[in-house]
């Protein structure tokens, strides 16, 4: 369900474009020295977007390093990591579980069985720090699973569940950045929820699977007009909420992110197809 929040590359600057590297290689490199190459499956742009967006409001001093990677032993990238890295990681470890979860219960692959035992280590430290945000996300999921069960079509009703979800996820402190960074993790829960219903329409309805827009399967002219009025709204409204924040630090990422990659990201799926070599 994730990494539909992503850059635009041929937007970037060369400069933008390492420093966001930086941050995701940092993620990937705090996943694995905290919590174990395994960690490192669940790396995902959702929460590198949360940790660029974390980073620009509070202005955390960050660690940088240069150093090679598995993926690309031949040269070495930037790492960047600082305090919201770690949050960003615990994030990605509890919202990897509760996927993980829900893909048994769909599918019962075994792979996903094999993963979610191997999170399951990981997932019980964090749950011990992060309890109260743990416990409302899988009462959230809970919840939105009891919509699924008895066949809900009402996509608002769905996709707000996984926008309070991404709230709570969004919620970092209480302060006077709260209530808008509440907004804006709601409306990438919205978003990402929204798109991941469309594009899974079609392997959904093969596999007899749940989903919120099953009733427009013999209409997709109709639901591709609703989704992509949806979604412009949904992008309207985070970009309003970003323009509140006033951000200096890593503008230009942000911006790429939300008025670019988001967009492109939204118009290749609208096409039926993941252009790939335009966003990361």
């Amino acid at each position: 369900m994730f990494g539909y929040v992503r850059i635009n590359k041929m937007e970037l600057k060369i400069k933008e474009y390492y420093k966001y590297r930086g941050y995701y290689c940092g993620l990937c490199k705090y996943l694995k020295e905290n919590f174990g190459e395994i960690s490192r499956l669940s790396l995902n742009y959702d929460v590198t977007f949360l940790i660029i967006l974390l980073s620009s409001i509070y202005k955390m001093e960050d660690s940088i390093t240069k150093e090679r990677c598995i993926v690309k032993p031949t040269q070495r990238n930037f790492r960047i990591i600082n305090d919201i890295t770690e949050y960003g990681a615990n994030m990605n470890i509890i919202l990897t579980h509760n996927k993980l979860k829900d893909n048994i219960e769909d599918d019962k692959k075994i792979k996903d069985y094999i993963l979610y035992n191997i999170h399951g280590n990981v997932y019980k430290k964090i749950n011990n720090i992060y309890k109260q945000k743990s416990d409302f996300i899988q009462n959230k999921l809970e919840e939105l699973s009891e919509l699924e069960k008895n066949k809900i079509m009402c996509i608002d009703k769905t996709s707000n569940i996984f926008g309070d979800i991404m709230r709570e996820v969004f919620h970092y402190k209480d302060d006077e950045y709260t209530y808008i960074l509440g907004n804006i993790g709601f409306n990438i829960g919205k978003y990402i929820y929204i798109l991941d219903a469309y594009e899974d329409l079609d392997e959904d309805f093969k596999l007899g699977r749940y989903n919120p827009f099953m009733n427009y399967i013999y209409n997709k002219e109709e639901l591709k007009n609703k989704v992509e009025n949806l979604i412009l709204i949904i992008l309207s409204f985070i970009e309003e909420d970003i323009t509140k924040l006033e951000l200096k630090d890593n503008k230009g990422i942000l911006e790429n992110i939300i008025y670019s990659g988001m967009y492109l990201r939204f118009t290749n799926i609208m096409k039926g197809r993941d252009n790939d070599e335009k966003s990361i």
